[in-house]
């Protein structure tokens, strides 16, 4: 849980590409290959309901073509590494414990960061029938502070297509209630006939932006924290608006930031499946 365990084997292995295979899955990489020897935080948008967006992380014919020399570990949510089963999958997969302490120690060993920032609150707002894709960005600011203190250049990156991948059933919400302090969404998932997998129409796709450049700093500037978040901001809106058609979202579809607070309010507000 705090250091992990070895990863390499599944994350940057052939079974991660079967997975992107299976979508029929497109990654752009803007830029060249960033300098193996920087030192890197993910941020990947949106969180999802099932989180395929993590496959864009590894693989033998992406990450490894694409992020030449280059690893990281993923930062999961505690209740994980209760559940028998997850947790094991969660360890092979190179996840540690999101909080703060453990990530820190991460980095102190020379490791780069993979986070969805969004967390549960943007889990809670995916919804394939609206036009609107909803990021839980505003006011959350904690990923940028861990990369400024600790000098990581944040590289952000855009999943289209996985709030089409499962029809969701959100339970009741009293058990929604219930379930949240274990970080569980209370979404249940539906795919292909009556299997779990995944509908395949539109294929995924993902772009992960240019590194955006960190000043490492200790404490931080509230400016330079805001300048930085509003950069990180900005780079996902561009990806979005530049993408979105090549990956089958509508010229009318748009792309909003809401706060931790209005997440609630609006996932709270949704009807049920």
């Amino acid at each position: 849980l705090g250091k992990g365990w070895p990863f390499h084997w599944m994350l940057y292995g052939p079974l991660v590409d079967y997975v992107l295979a299976y979508h029929d899955a497109t990654v752009i990489r803007e830029g060249p290959a960033p300098n193996p020897k920087g030192r890197y935080l993910f941020a990947m948008y949106p969180h999802g309901v099932y989180g395929v967006c993590r496959a864009f992380s590894g693989g033998v014919g992406l990450w490894r073509q694409l992020f030449p020399g280059i690893s990281a570990r993923w930062g999961s949510f505690g209740a994980a590494f209760m559940l028998p089963g997850i947790r094991e999958f969660s360890l092979f997969a190179g996840c540690i414990d999101a909080s703060k302490p453990v990530l820190e120690r991460a980095i102190a060993r020379g490791e780069n960061i993979y986070l969805l920032p969004g967390g549960i609150d943007e889990m809670n707002l995916t919804d394939g029938t609206s036009k609107e894709t909803k990021l839980v960005m505003k006011d959350r600011k904690g990923f940028v502070k861990l990369s400024i203190e600790n000098g990581l250049d944040i590289v952000p990156g855009f999943c289209f297509g996985e709030k089409w991948i499962h029809k969701t059933v959100r339970l009741p919400g009293p058990i929604r209630q219930l379930l949240r302090p274990l970080r569980l969404s209370g979404t249940l998932l539906r795919g292909r006939g009556a299997s779990f997998l995944g509908f395949l129409d539109p294929p995924l796709g993902f772009v992960w932006g240019k590194p955006i450049k960190v000043k490492q700093q200790k404490p931080v500037d509230e400016q330079y924290l805001n300048e930085v978040h509003s950069q990180v901001a900005e780079a996902v809106q561009d990806i979005f608006d530049r993408y979105k058609v090549r990956f089958g979202y509508a010229e009318d579809e748009i792309l909003s930031m809401v706060s931790p607070q209005e997440a609630k309010v609006k996932a709270g507000s949704k009807k049920l499946a």
